[in-house]
């Protein structure tokens, strides 16, 4: 019998998991080292840790930081796992909505602002993924917008652009 018919559900030991995480890593660290050549910091008058490179240097590092237990994984291999992920096929409709969504999110930005971007983001992000619970689809991406807004807003002194929605 194949494998397809045994497994009904993810493999969490699969390698296939491990390798793109690691292949992440690998692109957030290549992206840190190159930071300074992607980002203009001449002229900035904020210090390091508010200035323009702040958040991709944590957003990059936290990245990489996550993939390297992936790494080792996939450089020392448990004895059960494999290369297998699931039996259902290439996720077609996940791939198609996250690019759609993304996009939404960026024109959402410019006309309802960060805050119902983010929430509306998450909150859509999780009912695609099948997340159903009120607690998962309301608090979770009120819980990460409260975090975000804060953190750009009052620790990086970061001020977006009044929504279009508010320009009467």
């Amino acid at each position: 019998m194949p494998i397809e018919h045994e497994i009904k559900h993810a493999n969490p030991k699969s390698r296939v998991h491990d390798l793109f995480m690691s292949i992440i890593g690998i692109f957030a660290l290549a992206l840190l080292f190159n930071l300074n050549s992607a980002i203009d910091t001449k002229g900035a008058a904020y210090p390091f840790y508010k200035g323009p490179t702040i958040f991709p240097i944590l957003v990059l590092s936290i990245m990489f930081i996550f993939s390297l237990p992936a790494m080792r994984r996939l450089l020392f291999p448990p004895p059960d796992n494999s290369w297998y992920l699931d039996g259902k096929g290439t996720p077609y409709k996940p791939m198609m909505i996250f690019p759609l969504l993304a996009g939404f999110f960026l024109v959402g930005f410019i006309y309802i602002g960060l805050e119902l971007s983010v929430f509306l983001f998450l909150f859509i992000s999780l009912y695609m993924l099948k997340h159903r619970s009120l607690f998962k689809l309301l608090v979770i991406p009120a819980i990460y917008t409260i975090i975000i807004v804060y953190l750009f807003k009052y620790v990086l002194n970061i001020y977006f652009p009044t929504p279009l929605m508010f320009n009467f």
